[in-house]
């Protein structure tokens, strides 16, 4: 087997062999990726066998959530009417606070889900994302994350497990895994696996970094999305694509969703700072700019994350 051979499509002819630094952290450890030319994802060639090093007690997915786990029945009430009508059910609250709010899980589609539906959150870290959901309503939340310490149990229900998605068991509507699916070593058994647990009219959401986007284009190796060596794989379309040809899965639809973030965070790298440090670079002017940038890559499907 050819050492750049690539791991997704198996493609040999062309492809590229780059040094990415970790930045996140500040550590400086350089890793050879692969830059596949036929199916443009971008991947680790030789995986660290010391993972543990890049996920220390503080990494940012394993800190407590910043917020209550409860909302008083007002808020609550209010939230739950929003959520309502960006699901696509009639309520008139929260056809009104949606004149002034956002969608607050744009992820989720209309009638595609309801407050009662099974729903599995992959990677889901100490479950930030399921816990404000069920600040939001939805009852049955599960999540799993081979990397806590322990499993998790909320008094609002919320459950979390260490555990692998090879050992989750049961049956699901909704499927997630924010910005996890690029942390796997093994994505096509990963997709075999959603396709095992997902009911026959589910949904996988599946919400990553680009490879082949305007960011990597633009800052190479000091690009926020690469963040080598946590990310094994930085996908495209075309590379998930062909991971599910051998599943029941298909590709329903494309959401490019990046922001600021990518050029904020990528700038900063390319000054030496780390991603949490603290640093005034830009004015309130260049970041609403950058807001900008973000919108029209993302209408142009070149933004640097996608669901």
């Amino acid at each position: 087997m050819s050492e750049t051979r690539c791991k997704i499509c198996k493609n040999e002819s062309g492809n590229q062999i780059v040094i990415l630094q970790e930045r996140h952290l500040g550590l400086g450890d350089k890793f050879e990726y692969i830059v596949c030319a036929e199916c443009k994802c971008i991947q680790i060639r030789d995986f660290p066998t010391d993972m543990e090093r890049y996920y220390p007690s503080e990494y940012y997915s394993f800190n407590e959530p910043a917020f209550p786990s409860q909302l008083n029945w007002f808020n609550s009430f209010l939230k739950r009417s929003l959520i309502r009508f960006y699901m696509g059910y009639s309520d008139p609250v929260g056809f009104i606070i949606s004149l002034k709010l956002p969608h607050p899980f744009h992820w989720i589609r209309k009638k595609e889900i309801d407050f009662n539906s099974r729903i599995l959150d992959v990677g889901t870290g100490s479950g930030r994302k399921l816990l404000s959901m069920a600040r939001s309503g939805f009852k049955n939340l599960k999540g799993i994350d081979p990397y806590i310490k322990k499993d998790i149990i909320y008094e609002n229900g919320v459950r979390i497990f260490k555990k692998d998605i090879s050992e989750a068991e049961g049956e699901y509507d909704y499927i997630t895994l924010h910005h996890s699916f690029e942390h796997m070593p093994n994505p096509a058994e990963v997709v075999q696996h959603i396709d095992r647990l997902l009911d026959k009219d589910g949904t996988a959401v599946i919400r990553i970094p680009v490879g082949d986007c305007h960011a990597w284009k633009k800052y190479g190796e000091f690009w926020v999305g690469l963040d080598a060596p946590r990310h094994f794989f930085i996908h495209t379309i075309k590379s998930i694509e062909i991971l599910i040809e051998k599943t029941s899965l298909f590709l329903d639809e494309v959401i490019f969703d990046s922001s600021a973030h990518q050029f904020i965070m990528s700038e900063k790298y390319m000054n030496g700072l780390t991603l949490f440090e603290h640093d005034n670079q830009f004015s309130k002017k260049e970041i609403r700019n950058f807001e900008k940038e973000a919108e029209l890559l993302n209408k142009n499907k070149q933004g640097d994350t996608a669901c």
